[in-house]
């Protein structure tokens, strides 16, 4: 048992001796650190908190550098860094040990751009490699040639950049390149991708922002459905009722942003549930993938109400087949219970052949409405209004033919 305890004890000592060496040259590296030549202070992955490193040139490859992390800092394969210069730099590789972090860095030279799966402009800077790559193993001068027509580029591993698959298409210059092998395993926080010479497309690719397969870039609208500008009294609730669509379409639960340019007066929540305090003038400022609307907002002392009513259903019927529309009442943005009755028109009000409402439900605000089999194409306008006709919508539908 003491043999034991014995052991316990020379293993905790030695532990305490290892603790105590490392503080010590940490205090030590700090110490001096920040009086080094090579010593700058730079931003790691677009933190506004800069982070003191070493930067240590390597006289092989200019573009090429060791960076070295004050203790307790720490860096990690992937990561950009932003220097004093405004260049940006990947860390190739890391190498952390007991006192401090070292790593490779390599200066990207090319914008990665290119429209992802679901229709945005994604941006990231990378280190594009045309004629020879080197090889950071074992033998740093070792180069890797690339044939002709090939491209290779290292970008950091995120989200985005994990979802490019094989034939996604850049623009390099005034070349276009298409992905034809990714590789996500090999280096730690990096992706490799392999490129080869593709054709430009002028209907397609956008030689003028360096983006290849521009025309697949969704076209978002922003609409606010409240009056503009929108009165309201003190201490009564409202809701901005917002309609975002894509491509034509709209969008189901849209990413919204909402402030207000006086919260005194007026405040909004992330739900657009509007809150007032005080009477007055206010901007209410709505933000939606890169689309920003403003709807002006009066808070009188007088009671003030606002109705509107919206359709929801498909845009389209074809000749003989039918489809259901549910219509709901908003009061101030504030959806209220409230009963309805459905119409339906040709686009000059008149009445219409081309479809009829086969049947309605005014308590749960619904619709049938059938194209009639005439062989006649067109558009037809459903209306619909509340009991005491003080809110109504309306919503256009084609008719369209099987064929």
């Amino acid at each position: 048992m003491n043999s034991i305890s014995d052991y316990k004890k020379r293993i905790g000592k030695q532990k305490n001796v290892e603790t105590a060496t490392v503080k010590h040259a940490k205090h030590s590296i700090k110490t001096f650190f920040r009086h080094s030549p090579s010593f700058e202070e730079v931003l790691l992955n677009n933190d506004e908190v800069k982070v003191p490193v070493q930067i240590v040139s390597d006289a092989k490859i200019p573009t090429v550098k060791t960076i070295l992390m004050e203790p307790d800092y720490s860096i990690k394969a992937g990561h950009s860094i932003k220097r004093s210069n405004n260049e940006i730099w990947l860390c190739l590789s890391d190498d952390p040990n007991d006192v401090y972090v070292s790593g490779k860095i390599e200066r990207c030279n090319f914008d990665l751009r290119w429209i992802d799966q679901d229709g945005f402009i994604q941006s990231f800077p990378s280190i594009l490699y045309f004629n020879a790559r080197s090889n950071f193993g074992t033998e740093e001068d070792k180069l890797m040639n690339l044939p002709a027509g090939r491209r290779q580029i290292v970008v950091s591993k995120n989200v985005e950049t994990q979802l490019i698959q094989r034939d996604t298409r850049f623009i390099i210059g005034s070349e276009a390149f298409k992905v034809i092998d990714t590789d996500y395993m090999s280096d730690d926080g990096l992706v490799n991708l392999s490129l080869q010479s593709d054709q430009i497309d002028p209907v397609k690719d956008n030689l003028e922002l360096g983006i290849a397969d521009y025309n697949k870039l969704s076209k978002y609208e922003l609409i606010i459905l409240n009056d503009n500008p929108l009165s309201l009294s003190a201490h009564q609730s409202a809701k901005i009722n917002v309609k975002v669509l894509k491509n034509g379409t709209e969008t189901i639960n849209p990413q919204l942003e909402y402030s207000s340019s006086n919260t005194d007066l007026v405040s909004v929540d992330e739900q657009g549930i509007v809150t007032i305090h005080e009477s007055g003038e206010v901007t209410i400022t709505v933000s939606a993938y890169g689309i920003e609307k403003q709807l002006n907002i009066y808070v009188a002392h007088t009671i003030h109400y606002d109705y509107d009513a919206t359709i929801d259903g498909a845009n389209d019927i074809y000749l003989n087949r039918e489809s259901t529309y549910v219509a709901s009442f908003y009061n101030n943005g504030i959806k209220i219970s409230d009963e309805s009755s459905f119409s339906l028109t040709n686009l000059d009000g008149s009445p219409t052949l081309l479809a009829s409402i086969t049947s309605q439900d005014p308590i749960a605000n619904a619709c049938t409405v059938k194209a009639n089999s005439i062989r006649k194409l067109g558009t037809v306008i459903l209306h619909v209004k509340n009991a005491n006709g003080l809110s109504s919508g309306q919503k256009e539908i084609k008719i369209k033919s099987l064929i």
